[in-house]
């Protein structure tokens, strides 16, 4: 093989590492205003695309959902899986913009993380309380650990803060078993997270985001691919004028890209 060739093919290897930005199917795309980060874990080899915005810190929205839920299980302020949960309706009066899921009924942990119910994980961040949430947080190195705004509300556009890279090394720490959680914890967890499973894959993810001021809203779309003979995590976020247009490009842009990366 002649030099020339051997500088492609090594080019063409190292291209889809670091980039300024990606294409997705369907006109969809990841630009400035977006950034996904992906780790390989076999391999030990990241992909990101938009490195500055990797590294930027931003409010976890309902992603938070994933660090609240393990810290629930594992206090056994949600004591199994089955158990039905409620708030307090007088302190979380229900919105306008409430989907009905969230408060006609109680949960049981799964359906309030798949359905992103607010007020139930308001509630659930107040019975763990600032002490015991400052502890896990600062033992998981989650982002900023910042819960300063409020015991239930600091992950909802408030205080605390955490970039795309650090989500992916966040996930691949608790399912490689790194965090100081129990096992049982961790098995019980994975039930909550898992959106998908075929016969070549197992799919953990979760979404969140928010308007963050008129013309911005931000998007979220992390969780954690388990195939056969790998594992890789994976972080998106994204600013669009809307929620209702981040909401609905996230999670395609996202599975695009993994799909573009031979990870789906």
């Amino acid at each position: 093989m002649n030099v020339t060739k051997r500088c492609l093919r090594i080019i063409a290897f190292y291209l889809p590492l670091v980039s300024g930005f990606a294409w997705a199917s369907e006109g969809l795309i990841c630009d400035e205003s977006c950034t996904f980060v992906l780790k390989n874990e076999r391999e030990s080899r990241f992909t990101v695309v938009n490195e500055n915005r990797a590294d930027i810190r931003l409010s976890p929205f309902s992603t938070f959902k994933i660090p609240n839920t393990l810290i629930a299980l594992d206090l056994g302020v949600v004591s199994s899986l089955e158990q039905e949960l409620t708030y307090d309706h007088e302190k979380y009066p229900a919105q306008k913009w409430w989907p009905t899921v969230w408060y006609e009924k109680p949960l049981p942990i799964r359906a309030a993380f798949q359905n992103s119910a607010v007020p139930i994980y308001q509630q659930i961040a107040f019975q763990v309380g600032a002490e015991r949430m400052n502890q896990y947080l600062t033992k998981f190195n989650y982002g900023n650990m910042d819960i300063s705004s409020g015991v239930d509300r600091f992950w909802l556009h408030g205080s605390l803060k955490i970039s795309a890279r650090e989500q992916v090394n966040f996930l691949h720490k608790l399912f490689s078993g790194q965090l100081p959680v129990s096992s049982d914890t961790l098995a019980s967890f994975k039930q909550v997270m898992l959106v998908e499973e075929t016969d070549s894959y197992k799919l953990y993810a979760k979404t969140g985001g928010g308007q963050i001021a008129k013309g911005y809203a931000l998007g979220w779309y992390i969780g954690i691919v388990e195939s056969k003979d790998n594992v890789h995590y994976f972080a998106i976020n994204m600013d669009r004028e809307t929620f209702g247009g981040v909401r609905q490009e996230r999670v395609k842009v996202a599975r695009q890209l993994l799909k573009k990366y031979g990870v789906l």
